[in-house]
């Protein structure tokens, strides 16, 4: 176990004033080496510049104390967690002049909670209407679709090749129906995000009216 040198008041005295013969004693200057033993000199060695180290007064008082200086790895990690915290403020700014936006709209657009549901109502309705509309085209097409299939597959068996035609509108059918079940699921993603949104203006519109905010006693 490696173990730290101790220098008594007498030890220092002495060292001190041998120091005085050569230099300055304002100039004591005292480090530590990778062993844990102090030493003090007129300067610190090169290889311990970048460790901490002291400079004393005639009096043994330290007057000056330098940090250990930081490694490259310290100092880019430091720069990395700043540039985060300054993005992670920036981003939280934002948010805070969204929600107070968000905020001033709902005030200013509605006036009570059943203005607030029926502008939900009605925003779902128009949803529902065009979900609607897209499965009768659906049914419409699966039939066309089924049509066009039965005609090739007659003209098939009389022996005939189907003219091409009729096999570009299976195609097109085909992915004419693919459009409308992709528009569909969007139009179903939609609504409830609406009913979502609409949840969470009706919970943030009372707390604006009751004066409450989230977190509040």
């Amino acid at each position: 176990m490696k173990t730290k040198q101790i220098i008594t008041g007498i030890q220092f005295l002495l060292i001190s004033a041998s120091l005085t013969l050569t230099f300055p004693a304002h100039a004591l200057k005292k480090w530590v080496d990778e062993h844990g033993n102090v030493h003090y000199g007129d300067r610190v060695p090169p290889q311990y510049l970048k460790k901490e180290h002291e400079t004393l007064n005639e009096e043994g008082i330290v007057i000056r104390k330098a940090k250990a200086r930081k490694s490259d790895e310290q100092i880019a990690e430091e720069e990395r967690q700043r540039e985060a915290k300054k993005e992670a403020d920036k981003q939280r700014l934002i948010a805070q002049r969204k929600q107070a936006l968000r905020d001033r709209v709902l005030l200013d657009t509605f006036t009570t909670e059943r203005d607030l549901e029926i502008a939900r109502d009605a925003r779902i309705e128009a949803i529902d209407s065009q979900i609607s509309l897209a499965k009768t085209l659906i049914n419409k097409d699966e039939q066309k679709l089924q049509d066009v299939k039965d005609r090739i597959k007659s003209i098939e068996a009389g022996g005939r090749e189907a003219p091409e035609n009729l096999h570009k509108e299976v195609v097109a059918v085909s992915r004419q129906l693919e459009n409308n079940y992709a528009f569909i699921e969007d139009k179903n993603n939609e609504r409830q995000s609406t009913l979502d949104k609409f949840k969470e203006d009706v919970k943030r519109f009372r707390e604006l009216k009751s004066g409450t905010r989230p977190g509040s006693l």
